[in-house]
């Protein structure tokens, strides 16, 4: 299984809104112990390239996303599943959270307004992951960013770089919801 290395701009956390601290509250450290965050080597790779705080940022932002709601973190905006490609035939089971953009401007503005008024946020720039029960315990592996203004087009895998690229996704999430493993 291959991904395609992300540059550093394709993974950036960084934003005037984000606080790279690892503030923490009650409700943090609450998810932190009922979940299991992972990420894939690729993803932490590319995160290490950035900076020495990306990978913690993400992964504290995330848990604070995951305990409240879509409209609560300005990091993270509209959840939802893809019906393809399938995982172990089953659709809707890998997952992508749109990202606040980087670099289009009239995409930002449009983000900061959603933010402003509450309302759902999306842009052109997702993280794939997949969500894992088991024992009564949830966990969470972040797989890629895709990153803008391409991340629609790559989920839509009109080429087979494209499909190839998705199809990978779902053997990674396929070994870490049969048993927790990360191949990636």
């Amino acid at each position: 299984m291959h991904l395609r290395r992300s540059t550093a701009a394709n993974v950036s956390l960084r934003h005037p809104r984000i606080k790279p601290s690892l503030a923490s509250n009650a409700k943090n450290s609450l998810v932190a112990s009922a979940s299991l965050l992972r990420l894939t080597r690729v993803l932490a790779a590319a995160l290490d390239a950035e900076s020495g705080t990306a990978q913690r940022l993400l992964i504290d932002s995330f848990q604070n996303w995951k305990c409240g709601d879509e409209y609560g973190h300005y990091l993270f905006g509209k959840d939802s599943a893809y019906a393809e490609p399938s995982v172990d035939g089953n659709p809707y089971l890998l997952r992508h959270v749109h990202l606040a953009p980087l670099s289009d401007q009239y995409q930002l503005n449009r983000w900061n307004s959603a933010w402003q008024r509450r309302s759902r946020k999306t842009s052109d720039r997702v993280l794939v992951y997949v969500e894992r029960i088991a024992a009564n315990r949830t966990s969470y592996l972040l797989i890629y960013i895709l990153p803008e203004p391409e991340a629609h087009a790559i989920a839509a895998m009109k080429t087979q770089e494209h499909r190839e690229l998705m199809e990978g996704f779902a053997n990674v999430a396929a070994a870490f919801l049969d048993s927790g493993e990360v191949i990636a």
